[in-house]
């Protein structure tokens, strides 16, 4: 099945240097060896000394990584065999024709039989302009890219499970109805006296007779119009001479250059611009029925793929919370901290008391390379008469509940602490769940209260009288406190949502594949034991790739990492 789809064929990947797209790159050379060739779309960086690395360049750094480690101690041979059918396309999704030159487009339209998109922004609140050229615009240029190649050219786009916003209940893999949202969906069946838990299905079908008042192009173009006003009124006099006002305000005790007046003042336009998009894109999600601008955008990029699609191949997968790998290319293999590690990570060195959360809510959370292989496998399945969606979560048939992946977490830190730089074991608490008002209102009272106070008294104290280095920990304190805030906030949704994805079409596929493809693509979610995945492959993968701290006996010296992830620090608790 696999193996024959992919005997001589060209992949485009967009997004390969990302999470997602690295695991796939890594996965498709270590198994799927009679591929011809795997262009990857790389941007070119620049360094901070003004320096441009190529494309063909970062491509070497790109081979350096660990997710490639297994493959290069397996056969130096193969590696370097497999390396030779990787080409760098220097790009950036969100240019006009992905910024890559005439030479090798046209390269990419004679030669592309598969395109991969893995490229997004997952950030919950990114400035709205962001994260619609880079979740919705992307994704449709890449569609352009598909139906201007000579071949007929299969499109395998990423999203996420989350598109369905606030829906409840079985989540089926069903597009949304055509002209509504999911806010259209919810107030239907509220007002039909019809709990928006019932059969997924029916649920959509319902609503999809009735005629749809939401335009995905007109929701674009309005919210791109509201982004150029934002950044020209940023620039109005009368708006520099309010910023100038705050700055001097702020900056009574200290005479500025114009330098430094200049550079204050951009810096605050960035912020007040950086706010009014973000505050918009969450009012505008929100009110359709999604939970934060990257799920609202991700939702806009599906709905215009397959209202542009015309006769387009077009297959969507849609995963739900992807973390560390369960096998490939190794057990616990990361980039970075995802979605749950800030807060596994934080609670770990005791800095994370308690959090708002539903005691028994399913976290529907998957592994990188499960996804992987769905979205290879989801590619054979590919047909030009119908949109297919793959849903790839575990909520359905192997649900993970808060509880029980709290208590490994505290398991695996009890018997593997993070330790302190004076070698002490942090206390972790076991955690009461509370409500968002409740958590906030102890935390305003114990914390950020008192830490304002401070700083109010420090603000009118003579500076000799405190020195610079308090000063400094009481900032670098609050900030960390309105981490935690922010958190309990962006993270609401995601902590008190029941509901499950359908994952039918998913394990058909994979019930249909060959026993040999079965093993080497498995999708099988029922296989995954949740607290031995915490405790024996998640978070020692996560200690090892992201904190670089391997684990160790407990009663052994550790020096933590980089403590940028922390949430609260010491001083607070």
């Amino acid at each position: 099945m696999l193996n024959d789809y992919y005997r001589d064929r060209t992949l485009f990947v967009a997004g390969a240097t990302g999470f997602v797209g690295q695991a796939l790159v890594a996965k498709v050379l270590a198994d799927l060896h009679a591929v011809r060739r795997v262009f990857v779309l790389i941007r070119p960086r620049k360094r901070a000394d003004g320096v441009v690395v190529s494309a063909s360049e970062r491509l070497e750094e790109f081979f350096e990584e660990s997710v490639f480690r297994a493959l290069r101690k397996r056969d130096a041979a193969e590696f370097s065999a497999a390396r030779a059918k990787v080409v760098a396309i220097a790009g950036d999704l969100t240019l006009p024709g992905l910024g890559i030159s005439t030479e090798q487009r046209q390269m990419l339209e004679a030669e592309v039989d598969t395109i991969f998109n893995s490229a997004a922004t997952v950030v919950f609140d990114e400035p709205l302009d962001i994260s619609l050229k880079m979740n919705t615009n992307g994704p449709l240029a890449l569609l352009d890219l598909a139906r201007s190649c000579v071949k007929k050219v299969d499109f395998v786009h990423i999203s996420t499970a989350y598109v369905n916003g606030q829906l409840t209940g079985l989540i089926p893999e069903e597009l949304l109805p055509s002209g509504h949202t999911v806010r259209d969906v919810v107030d239907f069946f509220s007002g039909n006296g019809r709990a928006t838990h019932d059969d997924g299905e029916s649920r959509f079908a319902a609503l999809a007779g009735l005629a749809g008042h939401f335009d995905p192009e007109a929701e674009i173009a309005d919210c791109e119009e509201f982004c150029r006003q934002v950044r020209e009124d940023a620039r109005s006099p009368a708006r520099e001479a309010e910023f100038l006002r705050a700055i001097r305000s702020e900056r009574r005790k200290h005479e500025l250059t114009e330098k430094r007046m200049k550079r204050l003042l951009q810096d605050r336009r960035d912020k007040w611009i950086e706010q009014r998009l973000v505050s918009e894109g969450m009012a505008r999600a929100k009110a359709y029925g999604w939970n934060d601008i990257y799920t609202f955008t991700k939702a806009l990029g599906e709905q215009m793929l397959v209202k542009r699609k015309g006769d387009q191949v077009l297959v969507i997968v849609r995963p739900s919370i992807i973390e560390s790998s369960l096998v490939d290319p190794e057990p616990g293999w990361i980039t970075g901290l995802k979605v749950m590690d800030p807060l596994v990570t934080a609670y770990g060195r005791g800095l994370l008391p308690d959090f708002p959360a539903e005691k028994d809510l399913i976290l529907d959370l998957i592994p990188v390379d499960v996804v992987v292989n769905a979205t290879l496998a989801a590619a054979t399945q590919a047909v030009a008469e119908e949109v297919r969606i793959y849903q790839v979560a575990t909520g359905s048939e192997n649900p993970a509940r808060l509880t029980t992946l709290f208590t490994s977490v505290r398991d695996h830190f009890l018997r593997n602490p993070l330790r302190d730089r004076d070698g002490r074991a942090p206390s972790l608490r076991q955690w009461s769940y509370p409500s968002v008002r409740r958590f906030k209102f102890k935390f305003y009272l114990k914390y950020l209260i008192p830490v304002s106070a401070q700083e109010w008294l420090f603000d009118k104290l003579p500076e000799q009288m405190t020195s610079a280095r308090k000063r400094r920990l009481l900032s670098s304190l609050k900030v960390r406190l309105k981490r935690v805030l922010y958190y309990a906030d962006i993270y609401h949704p995601y902590t008190h949502l029941q509901c499950a994805f359908e994952t039918k079409r998913t394990r058909e596929m994979y019930e249909k594949m060959p026993t040999a493809e079965q093993q080497m693509f498995n999708t099988d979610v029922t296989r995954i034991d949740w607290p031995t995945y915490m405790t024996d492959v998640h978070i020692p993968g996560l200690r090892r790739h992201v904190l670089k701290d391997e684990v160790r006996d407990s009663d052994s010296d550790f020096e933590p990492g980089a403590d940028g992830d922390e949430l609260l620090p010491d001083e607070a608790l």
